[in-house]
């Protein structure tokens, strides 16, 4: 059986709306839990991610910060 990337992609604006971009993170530390391999693809305003204050300061921009801190080194990769 050939094992398959499961990818998950964001391009929304984290700061006008970080829910795609905590859900791409979301499912691929789960689909990494669970043994397969996984991939966040950010793309367009989502590269805001890797700016200090590129995520809404709402509580769910907080979480996303937080997937995004323990995806460093973690056990997905994340491509611009």
């Amino acid at each position: 059986m050939s094992r398959r990337k499961l990818i998950f992609f964001a391009s929304a604006d984290p700061r006008a709306n970080p829910k795609p971009s905590w859900a791409a993170y979301h499912f691929a530390n789960v689909a990494a839990g669970a043994g397969l391999e996984a991939e966040v693809r950010l793309a367009g305003d989502a590269v805001r991610l890797a700016q200090p204050d590129g995520v809404a300061d709402t509580p769910q921009g907080a979480d996303l910060r937080q997937k995004v801190n323990k995806a460093v080194g973690g056990p997905f990769l994340v491509s611009l």
